[in-house]
């Protein structure tokens, strides 16, 4: 009795320590100083109500939390248009964007009301939750760092939503789709407007519902100098843990140990998360697109195909780079790498402002093509043959999303990856064994600038010469641990 007295003292006297320290910082403490700024923000979300017009509300939901297994969350991760409005990365928060105005209590006298265009619903402030999984910003925290006009706690997301949708005449609400595993907490709290959705099936009903999400993208396509600075920083990172691989690399070595390399940097330079699962192909891997097994012992002779790049605040980078594992090409290694290489530079040299995605991507088809057929790998040119061998598309935007979203014509501030491949595997009928299990896929990140483009992945080395004088200096991968 007297230990469980002891013990019950204890949880009171460590309560009472923890309530009077986070009585003292009811601020959240932010560590990064180069997040986006709170106006970069506030000007998307008032973009987004200029568009949606008066007689509308748009509602946007944060991602949630999801079990991997037993009591183990996967690593959160935020939604990307949520973050592109609010720059808020915590979980169980709702936005929403009323341009008629929505009433609600003055924060500095609860006996009043204000009226205001944008709420954004968090979580509260918990000390003991908060010493076990980190600070919360809170609501007002969530005011005076990430620049909200109005923020209040996420239970009172009823509350607020019912006046804001029914006093401000509101006939249009503004709400992205629910994912079909979209349970839990937050599928409850925004009940009100799931109900809504069925009703809208009747033909009876006088709220029509509209997905936001297309009228976001567009304002993302062109990135701001702020958003070019931030994918800047992730693909310097990417490049970074690129020419440490090359570096590293040797016979023996394991392919998840290049991986390993890879992710060290990434954490080491301030990245937040990979972009995208690390792709390290050895041999017969490198011809597998999206090869992440990464188990199989690098042998001598083989070649190494490597697409990995970090996140940096949300902006993912996209870098690929093929190299030989005993540091020096063979010489069909050499030759499929050049087509590859010149389909690249080609491509690339076209990208300014006012071209065509499409006709970009043909250079790059014509100079994989040529060259096919100059080795004898293809017998007849137009026929498409050479897309055997290069069985994907030339490239991608890049930004939130690893693959983000892009428009036919090329414009100051798109940013997007050009990587022609080609993938001889030991099946290809008609090809010299001497070709067989050569992949080879060479990715850059390309900005179009007003004057052509600028290659934000230019310091990891493309250049066979360049890349086996980068492979001959000793790299931070192959280290013995003890």
């Amino acid at each position: 009795m007297r230990i469980f007295r002891s013990t019950l003292y204890s949880l009171f006297l460590h309560s009472l320590f923890v309530l009077i320290l986070w009585s003292q910082d009811l601020r959240y403490i932010e560590y990064d100083t180069d997040l986006g700024s709170p106006s970069m923000f506030k000007a998307r979300r008032d973009s987004v109500m200029a568009k949606i017009g008066s007689n509308a509300i748009a509602v946007f939901y944060s991602n949630w939390e999801r079990i991997r297994n037993a009591d183990v969350e996967y690593r959160f991760r935020q939604d990307d248009n949520f973050y592109y409005l609010t720059g808020f990365t915590e979980p169980e928060s709702i936005l929403l964007l009323a341009p008629n105005g929505v009433t609600v209590r003055n924060p500095e006298d609860t006996s009043k009301t204000i009226s205001v265009k944008e709420v954004l619903f968090v979580q509260a402030r918990d000390p003991l939750r908060e010493q076990w999984n980190g600070r919360r910003y809170g609501p007002e925290g969530a005011m005076k760092l990430r620049g909200l006009q109005y923020a209040t706690t996420v239970d009172r997301f009823r509350q607020v939503f019912q006046p804001a949708m029914f006093g401000s005449g509101a006939r249009i609400v503004y709400i992205p789709p629910f994912p079909s595993d979209f349970t839990g907490a937050m599928a409850e709290l925004l009940q009100p407007i799931r109900s809504m959705i069925d009703a809208s099936k009747s033909r009876h009903s006088q709220t029509e519902l509209r997905d936001p999400s297309p009228m976001v993208y567009a304002t993302r396509i062109v990135k701001s100098a702020e958003e070019i600075a931030l994918l800047t920083k992730a693909t310097q990172i990417s490049v970074a843990a690129h020419n440490q691989a090359m570096m590293s690399c040797q016979p023996g070595m394991y392919e998840y140990e290049l991986q390993a390399v890879y992710e060290y940097v990434y954490r080491k330079m301030g990245s937040e998360y990979p972009g995208y699962p690390c792709i390290v192909g050895a041999g017969e891997n490198s011809i597998v697109l999206h090869y992440n097994t990464n188990r199989r012992q690098i042998k001598e002779g083989d070649i190494v195909l490597a697409d990995c790049a970090a996140e940096y605040h949300g902006y993912s980078s996209d870098v690929t780079r093929t190299y030989p594992a005993n540091g020096k090409f063979s010489a069909p290694q050499k030759k499929i790498y050049q087509i590859v290489l010149d389909a690249q530079n080609a491509s690339i040299a076209m990208m300014k402002p006012g071209v065509a995605w499409r006709d970009v991507q043909a250079k790059a088809n014509e100079v994989i093509e040529d060259g096919l057929l100059k080795l004898g790998l293809i017998k007849e040119k137009g026929k498409q043959e050479h897309r055997r061998f290069f069985i994907h598309g030339l490239g991608h935007p890049v930004g939130l999303n690893v693959h983000d979203v892009g428009a036919p014509i090329l414009q100051p501030g798109m940013a997007y990856t050009v990587e022609p491949g080609i993938y001889i595997g030991e099946s290809a009928a008609g090809v010299d064994p001497m070709y067989h299990n050569i992949g080879v896929r060479i990715e850059d990140v390309v900005l179009v600038t007003p004057e052509g483009n600028r290659i934000l992945s230019a310091d990891a080395p493309r250049e066979m010469a360049e890349i086996e004088a980068m492979m001959a200096k000793k790299g931070i991968g192959n280290q013995p641990l003890k």
